[in-house]
C-alpha cells in the first residue's frame, strides 16, 4: 500500500542512496503560501510523526538530487481506487 509522507524541515542532496534510505516512489512540492513537501512510497517501514527519515529516489533521474531527508509531519495512507471509482 503506497504511504504519503508529509515533511518538515526538508533536504534535498545530491549523493547515491545510503543505507537505510527508504525508497521514494514520487517526490511532490506544493509552492503553496503554506509550502508542503511529501514523498509517496511503498515502504512499511517508515518512522512515526516526529521522527527523523531519508529517503532515496527509487530511479535515478537527474534532477540534481538523490535523496530527502527531512522530519515527519504526518502520513497517510493511500487506499487502491476501484475501476468504479475512476469512473466516477
Amino acid at each position: 500500500m503506497t504511504v504519503r509522507v508529509y515533511l518538515a524541515a526538508v533536504r534535498v542532496t545530491p549523493g547515491p542512496p545510503q543505507t537505510g534510505d527508504l525508497p521514494a516512489e514520487r517526490f511532490f512540492v506544493h509552492a503553496s503560501e503554506v509550502p508542503e513537501v511529501w514523498i509517496e512510497t511503498e515502504s512499511t517501514a517508515v518512522p512515526d510523526r516526529g521522527r527523523a527519515v531519508a529517503f532515496a529516489l527509487a530511479r535515478p533521474m537527474d534532477l540534481g538530487f538523490e535523496r530527502v531527508t527531512g522530519t515527519i509531519e504526518r502520513k497517510v495512507n493511500k487506499r487502491s481506487r476501484s475501476l468504479d471509482d475512476r469512473d466516477k
